[in-house]
């Protein structure tokens, strides 16, 4: 790639800047790397850690390759802590904090390789052209469902589920970790809709404690609040990571779609690419804006108990 199309994808680090960037932040907080994986083109799964004695959290973000800005806000709270935020600073005694920049450093690379340019299926997806957020199982060995976006069969679709749950070694070595670690509460980032999106549950009970959440997660947003999407009846399992999260490991998990959707057609009206539609020209205010809507979600999901998983593993004591 010329030195002209990587300049284009600027203000956004190319894949070994941020690497570099999670291993300073390491040091700066003192906290650990743990690699936890490797992708399918065999570059490490790297996530950082922070020691707490209190229950474990994750804020992962990147699942998708060209879903840039979810990395910069993850790495937006780590900044938050080095900054002496006081919520996040809260935050930090009463959890472990785990964070993962980066689920798919495949397909952030090739999207950095073609400077952004290209199909969108090629740079969403891992190595094997599988989207990761359609790979996980469905609970309860729910059929797959055929509605727009909600995965496909199909290699070469944008939304290709790939050939059996867990089929990819990124997928798998996050389950591991779930299995390992057993997150109380997680936030999944992605983009660019602007929305909170829960695990997908039809009990009573779980459903308005997520209504709650997201409710706590707008009102902390100080310049665009996002709006909860989900329904207890026409909601349907795709594979997603935060609906395995919820099911079989009790965690309480939302997806968070950064990056509101008028502001990225605006943008795009003036700038048509596929990865200007994901990503805007100034993560900076987005990290503003999104990072207090983590916290305090977090805040409240350490308040609840563990939610009932329904299709809960015999997990072996956490290491």
């Amino acid at each position: 790639m010329s030195l002209a199309d990587s300049a284009s994808l600027a203000p956004y680090p190319d894949p070994d800047t941020r690497e570099h960037e999670l291993d300073d932040l390491a040091a700066s907080l003192g906290g650990e790397i743990v690699e936890y994986g490797r992708s399918r083109e065999d570059r490490p799964l790297r996530a950082l850690r922070l020691p707490s004695a209190g229950p474990a959290i994750l804020c992962s973000a990147n699942i998708h390759g060209i879903e840039y800005i979810a990395s910069r806000v993850a790495l937006g709270l780590l900044h938050g802590l080095c900054a002496g935020d006081p919520e996040l600073q809260r935050l930090r005694a009463r959890a472990e904090l785990w964070l993962i920049p980066c689920l798919n450093p495949d397909g952030y690379a090739r999207t950095w390789s073609t400077g952004g340019q290209g199909r969108l299926a090629d740079m969403r997806a891992n190595a094997a052209g599988v989207d990761l957020n359609r790979n996980f199982p469905r609970p309860g060995r729910a059929a797959p469902s055929r509605l727009p976006g909600a995965g496909s069969d199909r290699p070469g679709d944008a939304t290709y589920r790939g050939p059996a749950p867990l089929s990819e070694p990124e997928t798998a070595a996050l389950d591991r970790l779930f299995a390992a670690r057993r997150f109380h509460a997680s936030v999944n980032l992605h983009s660019f809709m602007g929305t909170v999106i829960p695990a997908r549950v039809s009990e009573r009970e779980a459903y308005a404690r997520y209504r709650e959440l997201a409710r706590v997660l707008a009102h902390a947003q100080p310049r665009v609040r996002y709006r909860r999407l989900a329904h207890r009846i026409f909601d349907t399992f795709t594979g997603e990571q935060e609906d395995h999260q919820h099911h079989a490991f009790g965690t309480w998990a939302v997806c968070l779609e950064t990056f509101s959707l008028r502001a990225s057609y605006t943008q795009h009206l003036r700038r048509p690419s596929v990865f200007w539609r994901f990503n805007p020209r100034d993560p900076a205010a987005w990290i503003a804006n999104d990072v207090p809507g983590i916290t305090a979600y977090f805040h409240a999901a350490l308040e609840l108990p563990p939610p009932p998983a329904a299709s809960r593993r015999a997990l072996p004591p956490g290491p």
